[in-house]
């Protein structure tokens, strides 16, 4: 069976939020977004609005870029939060980004969240962004890609801090009790940075980070963004095998069950983490595997 890897992205990666579930809720924003309880209490709401067997959060794809110092619009009930201002003007500001800390904040608000859903046995899917994500969000995006021609060993030295960041946040998302890390870097797509900058910086960035966080013990799944996953592929820097399951279960059950490999942490991909509520017509997953 041959994976498709010409997969189509069927949305966007902030979570939509029903007008039905925001009345009966009673919520009220943006204050929901920096609120332990409230983003708990909105996942489950989600999660039985959807008829899903997964909680997701955050709702949006700003978490980690503020956490590195984004200046963020936390919106309202119909717009969700958005970059209002870059932290840096230039690749020379850029190298003063240090280690984010994960103690205070609404990173710190979104991790307790997902500590507070598996205290309550629930399966809870963390929404991870991927390296040029956050940097959109950081820095003018042309200043960045003019970096990246004329100061590739510093802009290297950039990512790679971002890449720490990332790391530390996904494994403190484990150890809060996440059982799948759903990972994205829609701004770092072959089709926006091009295939020559995907497979040297873009996707080699994805693999090295998704290899570090495969290599992280712990009973876990890493879902890959169909978008990454298939580029990866077709870059030659993985390859995938199909595993069918049980076709009565839905994706996020059939997710939940897949085990591991040599006691690492099984990576899938070519498909939507949005699709979990959803029973698969092939009843297949794709199993990713980096290559070396």
């Amino acid at each position: 069976m041959e994976p498709n890897v010409n997969f189509k992205c069927p949305g966007t990666g902030s979570e939509q939020i029903p007008a039905s579930v925001i009345t009966q809720m009673g919520l009220t924003f943006p204050g929901l977004h920096t609120n332990r309880a409230g983003m708990a209490d909105l996942s489950q709401a989600l999660k039985a609005h959807n008829k899903d067997s997964i909680c997701r959060l955050p709702f949006c794809v700003t978490v980690e870029a503020e956490a590195m110092g984004a200046d963020i619009n936390l919106g309202d009930d119909k717009n969700g939060p958005r970059v209002k201002g870059y932290r840096f003007n230039s690749i020379d500001e850029l190298m003063t980004l240090g280690e984010m800390d994960l103690s205070r904040g609404r990173i710190r608000q979104v991790l307790d969240a997902v500590d507070q859903l598996n205290s309550q046995n629930e399966v809870v899917a963390l929404n991870v962004d991927g390296p040029f994500t956050i940097v959109s969000s950081l820095i003018e995006p042309g200043i960045f890609y003019k970096g990246i021609r004329k100061e590739k060993k510093r802009v290297d030295l950039f990512l790679q801090v971002i890449e720490d960041n990332i790391v530390k946040y996904a494994v403190k998302g484990i150890q809060k009790g996440a059982k799948i890390l759903s990972y994205a870097d829609p701004t770092g797509a072959m089709e926006i940075v091009g295939p020559k900058m995907y497979k040297e910086l873009s996707g080699r960035i994805s693999c090295r980070l998704l290899k570090r966080l495969q290599s992280h013990p712990g009973n876990f799944i890493v879902h890959v963004c169909g978008k990454t996953s298939t580029a990866l592929e077709q870059c030659g820097l993985s390859r995938s095998e199909p595993v069918r399951y049980d076709p009565t279960l839905t994706y996020g059950e059939a997710m939940a069950r897949l085990p591991g490999v040599h006691d690492r942490a099984s990576i899938i991909g070519h498909s939507c983490i949005k699709r979990t509520r959803l029973k698969i017509k092939d009843g297949v997953l794709w199993r990713i595997h980096l290559n070396p």
